[in-house]
């Protein structure tokens, strides 16, 4: 009998811990809250359950790849038993485990705030405080001339980020609208391009209501985009737009419409535009209709990151002075784009090659400058950070104008 499949779309990575080399198993669907660690052998045999092999082909392979090891019958089965108590495997318990978390958060009044205390401080007033010192550290003159229909902000946790995002947000402050449209990136690959959900946000510092208006507008020419909601369950490329959004709001925080956006290469092929992809372009023209419709007291936000490169997201090479130069040497040419609001362009720059350096950005800031052409974009701040597990991310704070 076939052992159970690992699930695919799992971000694996390598860490060191307490002298030891590991592999930290994270689940972007946040059916494992956690990532589960496990020994760099414990993570071979999970790369063999592809869901064809039985105990005895795990055990040849196993020895074939180790060198001869053995991969005794009951460690296996252990080992089998533990990635699916995480729900890491393809089984009937993660079918029920996943049923039981979509009708917890289907029946849910609101979004619970699921990154307070891991990524961002759960104490109120801890958090309020540092929020306001990212936006407060931007300087007002060189933000003077602004009035932005929309903002480019990053999506990467607060502790290495939250000064870029400062910037971006001071920014919007300037002009704050009653309505954000949130744009953020759908990390768990749901298929369609956008997902709504109109659940209320709730966070440590008070709950953010949803424009249901303009969502039912939006669904009135779409038809139900809350079919998938559960990708925003565990997604923080939102959560942390929303947070920013209190900061700023000082009582009158706009109203959010919280959308995901997929990757659209799902639907693209690779050299062709979206503009002549019709389940893409149905999309565009919809969104473009509902914001032209409130163009004075609407604001367009991406919430995004861009380039995610080194062995933490699967290169060879590995993090040095020179691959961070040639990040950010790609990242000011696809900025360019941005700041020319050349959608198009921003599209092809990002696509060559097969987007080599993993922009996130790419659906997100696409859709983003294509709702508001014609537009402009001001680069307002840029930074890369490293990543613990051997990696570089990017990130960066724009102005639509």
């Amino acid at each position: 009998m076939a052992l159970p499949r690992l699930r695919p779309g799992l971000d694996a990575y390598p860490v060191r811990l307490h002298g030891q080399d590991l592999v930290a198993v994270r689940d972007p669907d946040g059916v494992a809250e956690q990532p589960v660690l496990l020994s760099p052998q414990a993570f071979l045999v999970a790369l063999l359950l592809d869901g064809r092999r039985d105990v005895l082909d795990v055990q040849a392979e196993y020895a074939r790849r180790s060198g001869g090891d053995l991969l005794f019958s009951w460690d296996l089965q252990r080992l089998v038993e533990e990635l699916d108590r995480h729900g890491l495997l393809e089984s009937d318990g993660l079918r029920a485990r996943r049923q039981a978390m979509e009708e917890a958060f289907r029946a849910s009044p609101v979004r619970p705030a699921f990154h307070a205390g891991t990524a961002y401080p759960a104490d109120p007033d801890t958090l309020r405080q540092r929020l306001a010192e990212y936006v407060r550290a931007a300087s007002p003159e060189e933000l003077a001339d602004l009035r932005p229909r929309g903002i480019v902000a990053p999506h990467i946790d607060l502790g290495r980020g939250g000064w870029c995002y400062g910037w971006a947000y001071a920014a919007l402050a300037r002009r704050l609208p009653t309505t954000c449209l949130l744009l953020g990136v759908a990390h768990g690959a749901p298929p369609v391009p956008i997902v709504l959900t109109c659940k209320p946000f709730v966070t440590p510092l008070g709950t953010v209501q949803v424009d249901l208006e303009t969502a039912a507008a939006l669904q009135a020419r779409l038809g139900d985009l809350t079919v998938h909601e559960i990708a925003h369950r565990t997604e923080h490329s939102l959560e942390f737009q929303v947070l920013f959004l209190q900061a700023i709001g000082q009582g009158r925080t706009p109203m959010i419409v919280p959308l995901l956006v997929s990757a659209f290469e799902r639907w693209v092929a690779p050299g062709e535009s979206p503009r002549r992809v019709e389940a893409v372009e149905r999309v565009v023209q919809a969104l473009r209709e509902v914001v032209a419709a409130r163009a004075e007291d609407i604001a367009i936000v991406a919430g995004v990151d861009f380039s995610h490169v080194g062995p933490r997201f699967g290169d060879q090479e590995p993090v040095s002075p020179a691959l961070a130069a040639r990040t950010s040497a790609y990242d000011r040419d696809v900025l360019g784009a941005i700041v020319a609001g050349d959608a198009e362009a921003f599209w092809r720059r990002v696509t060559a090659g097969g987007n080599p350096q993993r922009i996130d950005a790419l659906s997100a800031v696409y859709l983003a400058l294509r709702l508001l052409e014609p537009v402009r974009g001001r680069l307002l701040r840029y930074g890369t950070a490293e990543d613990p597990a051997g990696g570089i991310v990017s990130f960066a704070s724009l102005a639509l104008v």
